[in-house]
């Protein structure tokens, strides 16, 4: 079951209250888009004021007609609330409560759901101040003070591991002199010796090192041509599908008399610009239809009605 929203919700209130105010219905349409409306609520020019749900209308969204087929199905239809004695609703309203539509094939009905409520800000006692603080402050305080613990032990610890190394290899280089002496050398001379050695040895592995470095040829790999995927051709874009209206006013356009709704479904579908969705009563969801339309835009509707049940094309239409 879609749930329809609203973004327009100050003007949602303002129709829920007209309506509620003068007893009129509040009316969920589908036609040239999907709004609330309500006779107690006009234009200056006597057009209906909608509001319309969210990327259905067709002023701002393109593809307002498809969102709209999408949530509710393909058929116009207007459905109506009764607003009399409901005065808990606009109310709710007031308090800042957004108003919804579910909408079932069995089923449509007006949903409100409440403002999200403000969460409350901890107090200073509770921030880690006295012994009362709340409980999340201390375990936070707790957490960080174990932490900066730990890097303070780890700091300690390195030095005195590193002043052990260095003990063990005092310790080392002062058995290996007194095992020189004993043996008849001279250790001043070994020891520099042995700096001097060390030294040629870092001084000759530099340039072999830079060397190696430098003649080692970097492996470069180029592109095939041939490797790159061919381009996939661009899908047509499919034809956009007609509404009822609009295959009406297209029939009627060119028609040479008026007709009624039942003539109109059947050269619609003759000329192959519209079918019903399996609909039982399709030519009264079109009459139905074509009436709003009259009533909702007056002038600059696309349909008159000459006679009982008949319609023809209205050339003055803007």
């Amino acid at each position: 079951m879609p749930r329809l929203h609203f973004p327009d919700q100050a003007l949602v209130r303002r129709l829920v209250e007209a309506a509620v105010t003068s007893g009129k219905p509040l009316m969920l349409a589908h036609d040239h888009g999907l709004y609330l409306c309500t006779d107690a609520m006009r234009e200056p020019d006597g057009t209906c004021v909608c509001a319309f749900v969210k990327g259905c209308d067709p002023r701002q969204n393109a593809a307002a007609f498809e969102v709209a087929n999408y949530l509710v199905g393909h058929d116009d239809f207007g459905i109506s609330f009764p607003m009399g004695g409901q005065e808990q609703l606009l109310a709710d309203l007031k308090r800042g409560h957004r108003l919804a539509i579910d909408f079932g094939r069995r089923a449509v009905a007006i949903v409100m759901k409440a403002p999200p409520t403000k969460q409350s800000q901890p107090t200073p006692t509770a921030r880690g101040r006295g012994a009362e603080s709340h409980p999340t402050a201390r375990n936070k305080d707790s957490t960080m003070t174990t932490t900066a613990t730990k890097k303070k032990t780890a700091t300690k610890a390195a030095p005195k591991k590193s002043g052990e190394r260095l003990k063990n290899e005092a310790r080392a280089e002062i058995a290996k002199r007194i095992a020189t002496l004993d043996a008849g050398g001279d250790p001043s001379a070994e020891a520099t010796a042995t700096e001097a050695t060390s030294a040629t040895t870092g001084a000759t592995a530099a340039p072999v090192a830079k060397g190696k470095a430098s003649t080692k040829p970097k492996a470069t790999k180029a592109k095939d041509a041939t490797d790159a995927k061919p381009a996939k051709p661009a899908k047509a874009a499919k034809p956009k599908r007609l509404s009822a209206l609009d295959a009406a006013a297209t029939v009627l356009k060119t028609a040479k008399e008026p007709m009624n709704t039942a003539d109109l479904i059947v050269e619609m579908a003759n000329r192959k610009l519209w079918t019903s969705p399996n609909g039982a009563t399709p030519e009264q969801t079109l009459y139905a239809a074509m009436s709003r339309e009259i009533k909702t835009k007056g002038k600059d509707a696309r349909f008159t009605k000459t006679d009982r049940g008949h319609f023809a094309f209205n050339g003055k239409a803007s």
